[in-house]
C-alpha cells in the first residue's frame, strides 16, 4: 500500500481508503473481518457512513485492537433514524452535537478524525448548525470538518475557508469543473479524498471484423470508447478506473466500498500497479467522443483551454 500526505496536518494515509455503508442487514460481526481485510492489506483510512448500532458495534470492535493514533476516522453525518419510516435529513445543531456525541459513547473512541457533512444543500446547513461542528472540533471531538458533494452548494461552501476536508466523486469522465472544485479545495489547504470512481457509462465498442471465418479484432475497433475497460488483458473495468483514480495528485486518499473481503484485497493491490500506458490516452480519446460520454461543455472547455 502507498500512503499520501493528508494536505498539512503531519498524518499520512493510506491512498486507497475503506467506506462503510449502513447496512440493516449486516450484524455487527459482519463487519469485523471487513475492516481486518483492509487492516490487513495496510489500509489505515476509514469513512462510516451511518449510525446503526450493529455497524457502529462492528467498527469499534475492528479497530479495538489497533493502536488509535495510526488509523484515520472519518465519519458521515447529516441523517437521523425515525421511528416509523426511513431516515431523514437532520443538519441541525442539536442533531448533529446528538450524532458526534453518540459516536463517541458507543465506539469509544476519543475523537473522530474528520465528520464529513453529507452533502448539504445550501439551505440545509445553518449558522447554528455549522458553529456546533466549530464547538465540537474546539472541544477536541472531530479535528477537521469535512464536506461532501459535487455541485454549486459544494463549491459554496468550499469557498467559505471553514472546512478542512472535501469528499468529492473523481473518475474517468469528470472534466474541468470538478478538477477546479479540487483546486479551490487544495488552494484553501484543505484535504481531498476521492469517492465514485467508477461511474456508469457508455461502453461502445466498434465494430469487429470477421476475416476467414475466424474472429480478428480490427487493430482499431473500439477507438473513440469505452471498450478498452472490458479488453484491456490482466485488469477489470473497476480496477483501471481506481487505478485512473489514483493518478490525480491533489487527492490524498480514494474511497472503496468495504462489502466484500475478496474486492478489499483485490482492489487494495491496485495502489501498488501502473496503469497501463496507453490506457491514459484511451480515456483522453474516449471523453472527448460525444457519443462516449463527455458533454459538449466539456470538450468546448477542454478547446478554449487548449487555444489558451
Amino acid at each position: 500500500m502507498r500512503y499520501r500526505p493528508l494536505a498539512n496536518t503531519g498524518m499520512a494515509i493510506s491512498a486507497i481508503s475503506i467506506t462503510l455503508n449502513d447496512n440493516a442487514q449486516r450484524r455487527a460481526q459482519d463487519w469485523v473481518p471487513l475492516v481486518y481485510a483492509g487492516l490487513e492489506n495496510g489500509i489505515n483510512a476509514y469513512e462510516v457512513s451511518g449510525l446503526h448500532p450493529q455497524l457502529i458495534d462492528g467498527f469499534a470492535e475492528a479497530i479495538r485492537a489497533v493502536d488509535r493514533n495510526l488509523l484515520f476516522v472519518a465519519w458521515r453525518f447529516g441523517w437521523v433514524s425515525t421511528p416509523n419510516g426511513p431516515p431523514a435529513r437532520d443538519f441541525s445543531a442539536d442533531g448533529l452535537t446528538a450524532a458526534i456525541t453518540g459516536v463517541l459513547a458507543r465506539t469509544g473512541m476519543d475523537y473522530i478524525d474528520a465528520a464529513i457533512l453529507d452533502d448539504p444543500s445550501t439551505t440545509e446547513l445553518s449558522p447554528a448548525g455549522l458553529e456546533a461542528m466549530k464547538q465540537a472540533k474546539e472541544a477536541g471531538q472531530i479535528r477537521m470538518l469535512g464536506v461532501s458533494g459535487n455541485d454549486e452548494a459544494t463549491d459554496a461552501y468550499i469557498s467559505t475557508g471553514e472546512f478542512d476536508l472535501l469528499l468529492t466523486p473523481f473518475h474517468l469522465l469528470s472534466g474541468w469543473k470538478e478538477r477546479l472544485r479540487l483546486k479551490a479545495a487544495i488552494d484553501r489547504d484543505m484535504a481531498v479524498m476521492g469517492c465514485n470512481f467508477h461511474p456508469d457509462i457508455a461502453r461502445e465498442r466498434g465494430p469487429k471484423q470477421v476475416l476467414w471465418g475466424r474472429g480478428n479484432v480490427h487493430p482499431l475497433s473500439g477507438v473513440g470508447s469505452y471498450a478498452f475497460l472490458d479488453d484491456t488483458p490482466k485488469w477489470s473495468a473497476e480496477e483501471l478506473c481506481l487505478a485512473y483514480a489514483l493518478t490525480e495528485p491533489s487527492l490524498c486518499s480514494v474511497e472503496i466500498t468495504g462489502d466484500r473481503v475478496e474486492r478489499i484485497e483485490q482492489l487494495a493491490a491496485i495502489s501498488e500497479r501502473e496503469l497501463p500506458a496507453n490506457v491514459p490516452a484511451q480515456i483522453e480519446m474516449a471523453r472527448f467522443t460525444p457519443s462516449a460520454g463527455a458533454t459538449e461543455s466539456d470538450v468546448a472547455l477542454d478547446r478554449r483551454r487548449q487555444a489558451s
